[in-house]
């Protein structure tokens, strides 16, 4: 590993320790990108809104602000644009997301799982004594870490397995998350996705959400036991769903 490298991979781990000097780049949205909460559910170590928005969803906003939103270029990311992805909860994008992504865009991956470190030791004072300092927002590193290698955009999913049964009183479909539960004819499936690109020059951001695909789980395959359909289902019902999500993403943001 040559010098340079060495150096760029301390910044990153510097960065997402919750440490590093401000940056021009992050001067419109240094009110908005501030530190992360912590997650309720810590075991768990998914991106909260917090971490990918900022305080910007508690913010307060005035009528003129809004209308100055509405005024902005409309968000875009064209095709062949380096991007990084990211899988909220993951160490790194299911494999079939990044063979959907890169067949539009030069795709690199990051961790997903949020650091949760709370205070760090990294700034000094006038005298030059070492001062505290607090974690800076999760997207706001990684947008620096964008900015160091040129990337386009960062596009973080977060995505949602369930299951469903028909209820006949309510003439409905009851979902709940997917628990590794044996699944039956009488069980269907959805696979949830949400996707949420963010500029790393400006730090600005569009959300999404794709029609989801439901699908009922047909039990009857000769030779093939429940954990086999179960695995078939989950893995065929992802790539559906992967393939026209990001078909759609690409139609809308390009």
């Amino acid at each position: 590993m040559n010098s340079r490298s060495a150096v760029f991979l301390y910044v990153v781990a510097f960065l997402l320790a919750g440490c590093a000097p401000r940056s021009d780049i992050d001067a419109k949205k240094t009110g908005a990108w501030a530190k992360s909460g912590v997650s309720k559910n810590a075991s768990v170590q998914q991106l909260t809104d917090k971490d990918i928005f900022g305080n910007e969803t508690t913010l307060a906003v005035t009528e003129e602000d809004i209308q100055a939103a509405l005024e902005e270029d409309e968000f875009s990311v064209p095709l062949n644009s380096p991007v990084i992805l990211v899988q909220s909860g993951s160490r790194a994008p299911e494999t079939a997301m990044q063979q959907e992504m890169s067949k539009y865009y030069t795709v690199a991956t990051f961790s997903g799982i949020p650091d949760r470190q709370k205070v760090i030791s990294c700034t000094k004072d006038e005298n030059g004594d070492v001062v505290a300092g607090e974690n800076m927002n999760w997207m706001q590193a990684l947008r620096y870490v964008g900015a160091k290698g040129h990337q386009k955009a960062i596009v973080v999913y977060q995505d949602m397995l369930q299951s469903g049964r028909y209820d006949p009183t309510t003439k409905t479909m009851m979902w709940s998350d997917y628990k590794n539960e044996k699944l039956t004819d009488a069980t269907s499936l959805r696979y949830l996705v949400r996707f949420t690109l963010v500029d790393v020059a400006t730090g600005e951001w569009s959300t999404w959400t794709p029609v989801n695909y439901e699908e009922s789980v047909q039990a009857t395959q000769t030779g093939k036991n429940d954990t086999d359909i179960t695995e078939q289902h989950i893995v065929q019902l992802k790539q559906k769903t992967y393939a026209a999500a990001v078909k759609d993403l690409v139609k809308r943001y390009q």
